[in-house]
């Protein structure tokens, strides 16, 4: 794998790793990670894909790893980051690619077949299903929808901790996360893992609580299963060097994105796309009843594969059965592209 820096504008840059066997002619795989993530977060695609004949290239999104990190919450609106997406496409000099989102990356690689279809070949999305304000509407009427993300944020707190709430004011999580970086990271990574509590966590803690109160100990040492001592130190030591700002920016984006995205209520995704979720994962949880169904609606190329004894990680945590599910959709959907003489 082989790093590089990409100018996207406004001297901002962002910071990718490319896998490619292919002297360039290969197509275009862009990956996008959630929180807290890197590029690296992808390595088993990375390597995969590349041996597969793909250019594969996964981003540190802008505010992680090497990128640029903008102190200007308004900065990480789906907006910029859209717009981060188009500059490395251009660089590889592409017209088309495939993107790939987890986490909050999820959100981004739906707003960009909504919002610039003609640049994508197809979706594969973890973990997230279609709701383009994340935290959305679900389809709904901007006069009919519920208040916006920080209200509900705020509404949940008063029962039970939520990470969402807790991270919205700045320099409150900056604090004790920065100062408790691994230990955070790896409570984290634990607690959304299939073998994790998280709900129960936040559940159990008050809206006042701190994350560190709130996130128990990993239920055993490192190395797991998934992560090893290796692996997780290249997180520690980034977010070490960086802290967390940038990537809590992402949160504290919500209400902007929020009124950007009026202007999807009711459109569809109509490009193909592959969503794969780990059983074991809070975020389907959290999603809500009905969310697969109102997806399935809306994105009618849909195909769906949950991954037994995967959690929120499920790239990491069953990257065979990931990396086959996704080969043979990238296979059908190429397949189709040349019937059709793409």
């Amino acid at each position: 794998m082989e790093r590089k820096t990409i100018n996207v504008g406004r001297d901002q840059q962002i910071s990718c790793l490319v896998a490619d066997h292919s002297d360039g002619r290969g197509e275009l795989l862009l990956f996008c990670h959630g929180f807290p993530g890197l590029a690296f977060s992808w390595r088993h695609q990375l390597r995969y894909f590349a041996r597969a004949g793909y250019v594969a290239v996964a981003l540190d999104m802008r505010g992680y790893g090497d990128s640029s990190a903008p102190e200007d919450v308004a900065d990480y609106s789906l907006d910029h980051i859209r717009h981060d997406l188009l500059a490395v496409l251009a660089h590889f000099g592409r017209s088309r690619a495939v993107f790939v989102g987890h986490d909050f990356g999820a959100p981004v690689v739906w707003n960009m077949a909504l919002h610039e279809p003609e640049f994508v070949v197809a979706l594969v999305v973890l973990s997230v299903p279609y709701d383009f304000d994340y935290y959305g509407r679900r389809g709904l009427a901007p006069a009919q929808s519920t208040m916006p993300p920080t209200q509900q944020f705020s509404q949940v707190a008063q029962e039970h901790f939520l990470h969402a709430h807790y991270f919205q004011s700045p320099g409150v999580a900056e604090r004790e996360l920065d100062a408790n970086c691994s230990r955070f990271l790896s409570r984290l990574f634990w607690s959304l893992s299939a073998r994790g509590a998280l709900l129960g966590s936040f559940a159990s803690a008050p809206g006042t609580a701190g994350y560190l109160d709130v996130l128990p100990p990993a239920g055993m040492n490192l190395p797991w299963s998934w992560l090893s001592q290796a692996d997780f130190a290249v997180y520690a030591d980034m977010f070490s060097r960086t802290g967390f700002r940038g990537a809590l920016n992402w949160y504290r984006v919500a209400d902007i994105n929020w009124q950007l995205n009026k202007r999807y209520v009711g459109q569809s995704i109509d490009v193909p796309v592959s969503f794969i979720a780990g059983s074991n994962d809070p975020v389907l949880t959290m999603s809500g009843e009905g969310a697969l169904a109102f997806m399935a609606e809306r994105v009618p190329g849909l195909e769906v594969r949950i991954v037994d004894g995967a959690g929120h990680w499920v790239q990491q945590e069953q990257a065979e059965e990931v990396n086959a599910e996704m080969s043979r959709f990238l296979q059908s959907v190429y397949s189709r592209e040349k019937k059709n003489g793409r």
